[in-house]
């Protein structure tokens, strides 16, 4: 993320850019599910605060990032991987066709509402 980041600054320095899909896919999400029925995703937190960190790093440094777009809000399907592996903050179950938000969508909200997050370098060991 850094690198490209200041990748764009060195050869378009006044472009502005967004990330416009950043996200990882995890198969048999169900396993994480606690005893409330909430997927802890913990490994989404932690690829989403290590590519945060990376992008405002940038910033600070004069990239002209102005958005960072999560792949994706809700599960989806992909070609590769049919509904074996989920992708989103948003769980949607293929079974009921509920929607319950994960660990993930919470702590996003969280870091949007306050518009940052601690960066803690063992956070990237989730990943």
């Amino acid at each position: 993320m850094y690198d490209i980041a200041m990748v764009l600054k060195k050869w378009y320095s006044a472009l502005e850019w967004f990330v416009s899909e950043m996200g990882m896919s995890a198969h048999d999400e169900e396993r994480f599910r606690n005893e409330e029925g909430m997927i802890q995703d913990r490994y989404r937190i932690g690829f989403l605060k290590e590519h945060l960190h990376w992008d405002h790093k940038a910033i600070d440094e004069g990239s002209l990032c102005i958005g960072f777009h999560v792949w994706a809000a809700f599960d989806c399907w992909s070609w590769n991987h049919s509904y074996r592996n989920r992708y989103g903050l948003v769980e949607a179950d293929i079974n009921d066709q509920k929607r319950r938000i994960k660990a993930s969508g919470l702590w996003y909200k969280d870091v949007a509402g306050q518009k940052g997050f601690a960066w803690d370098p063992a956070d990237a060991r989730h990943i």
